[in-house]
């Protein structure tokens, strides 16, 4: 029996998602405002969406996209971490156990009074909390520092100052030394002085040729949000970058082993992860948004096959070659 084909769709309940999705897409045929305006309806929808699971990467993903096809495909590591810290940014008090404020507001007279109330504290014409107890003792261990030195004593000065916090004199004085002692002393700087969730600690670790803890961690909700961490990396690339796309697909994997989807993915396709088949369950990635452990018809699912061919139409856009072979 033939049937008229828009009869047939009519009674699909996922008709109306096949007729508003503007593909076949192809680099010349298809208008990059139409693939836009997609991916901002894809977008609204995963944020008005409060039911979906991991929601925000998902919406991260459109945005991405979004950003790629607007870019012609190509897009930097400073780009991507703007994608990533909106309204995710984070600030020291996160990383530590108490806040410090150094600031005290014009208006807030019980905090005026408290400061002008301790022997160790004056506050300056500009209004700012000063420590005179801690300046006195930083002032002492900065003598005791200076006085190792003018007898030759330089082991002994380095640890005084790593010990006191003066990790200035210590990172110079080491930096003069030998190497070896230059990298103890920076290794006991990012281990002692910066927490270890904060995002400075995997841009160190990662500069010293190390996988940051963080891609294996931040599922831990100690660690706090996984995006900075990834941020950091895409924007500080370093001379190593099989060590960046390794800790970048890690991080991927630990996201993955804890149900985070759209996040795992986000992160292989910034490591620019190669796309697998769904018969190879060692792929990490075949079609964004939808894992290859599901049942096929769990699997092929239109917004996830949708999805990975805006990527491809947005990668093409900057590469004509750009083709995922599995995805064909």
């Amino acid at each position: 029996e033939v049937q008229d084909i828009q009869s047939v769709l009519e009674s699909c309940p996922e008709a109306d998602e096949l007729r508003h999705f503007p593909g076949p897409l192809t680099r010349i045929h298809t208008h990059k405002k139409d693939v836009l305006l997609h991916c901002q309806q894809k977008a609204r929808a995963c944020a008005e969406n409060i039911n979906m699971v991991d929601r925000e990467s998902a919406l991260l993903i459109w945005r991405f996209l979004e950003l790629l096809i607007k870019q012609n495909g190509s897009v930097v590591g400073t780009d991507l971490a703007d994608l990533l810290l909106e309204g995710h940014e984070p600030l020291t008090h996160e990383f530590t156990n108490s806040e410090v404020h150094d600031i005290v507001p014009r208006g807030n007279s019980e905090t005026r009074h408290r400061a002008s109330a301790s022997p160790d504290i004056r506050i300056s014409s500009e209004r700012t909390i000063i420590n005179s107890a801690a300046d006195t003792e930083r002032e002492k261990w900065i003598d005791r520092f200076r006085s190792l030195l003018l007898y030759g004593h330089k082991k002994d000065a380095l640890e005084c100052a790593m010990k006191n916090n003066l990790w200035g004199h210590a990172l110079f004085l080491a930096s003069k030394m030998d190497s070896r002692t230059h990298a103890n002393v920076m290794t006991r700087f990012a281990n002692g002085a910066i927490q270890m969730n904060d995002p400075l600690q995997t841009l160190y670790q990662l500069m010293s040729g190390r996988q940051p803890a963080a891609v294996t961690c931040v599922v831990d909700e100690r660690w706090g949000d996984w995006r900075p961490h990834l941020a950091m990396i895409l924007s500080n690339q370093t001379s190593r970058p099989d060590i960046d796309r390794k800790s970048i697909t890690t991080l991927g994997d630990t996201l993955a082993a804890k149900g985070y989807l759209h996040a795992s993915h986000f992160c292989y396709l910034m490591a620019q992860v190669n796309f697998g088949s769904y018969i190879r369950k060692t792929s990490k990635l075949v079609l964004i948004g939808s894992s290859h452990n599901s049942p096929l018809q769990e699997f092929a699912v239109n917004d996830a096959i949708q999805c990975t061919e805006v990527y491809e139409y947005a990668q093409s856009l900057g590469n004509p070659a750009f083709c995922l072979p599995h995805f064909q």
